[in-house]
């Protein structure tokens, strides 16, 4: 079953409408790191396992924002979808999941997801720990930035801002913006 197949209900989506909007702002702020009282974990979730693989097809599928955004009696979490497209190419879809009480359970009603763009990876690099994938997003209105899209174990996917050119070129500076972001920002199964 698909994260976007979510139980609907009838509600007034005049006013739902203009909430997602509200929390799509409040999620993108707090993507870059701030915003959360939750707390980072340590970069390998504590698994100690094996690492991630370093293949792009590790990316593909559908993800869930593993933080709860509280706004007034609602609550929301952020959706990723990723198609792969080429060797190299993803397309990514945002959306998001409304609940209608403030702990994000139960019934949710989804937004989306819609493309927001195509991210092309440049290059891949891995550890027991982390695997980073450098690489630039193109969005759907012509816009481009670096990202760098890491990969944990327990398929916890946080996705980084960057620049063009990069400027965080190795892994162990991933590493370090990485273990600053709070788990609730980035993104499970």
């Amino acid at each position: 079953m698909s994260l976007f197949s979510p139980t609907l209900h009838s509600t007034n989506r005049s006013g739902w409408s203009g909430n997602v909007l509200i929390a799509m702002a409040i999620v993108s702020l707090t993507a870059c790191g701030g915003g959360s009282d939750g707390e980072s974990g340590p970069p390998d979730g504590g698994s100690g396992g094996t690492g991630p693989s370093v293949s792009i097809g590790a990316l593909e599928g559908d993800w869930l924002q593993k933080g709860c955004v509280k706004a007034g009696a609602q609550s929301y979490k952020r959706t990723l979808r990723v198609r792969i497209t080429g060797q190299t190419i993803v397309d990514y879809f945002e959306g998001v999941l409304t609940f209608r009480g403030n702990d994000c359970a139960g019934a949710s009603q989804a937004a989306g997801p819609t493309r927001t763009g195509t991210v092309t990876f440049a290059r891949s690099e891995g550890s027991q720990v982390l695997t980073a994938h450098w690489g630039e997003l193109r969005t759907v209105i012509g816009t481009r930035s670096g990202a760098i899209w890491t990969l944990q174990p327990q398929d916890l996917l946080c996705i980084l801002g960057d620049e063009i050119p990069t400027i965080q070129p190795t892994l162990t500076a991933v590493s370090s913006s990485v273990a600053t972001i709070p788990v609730d920002n980035c993104f499970g199964r």
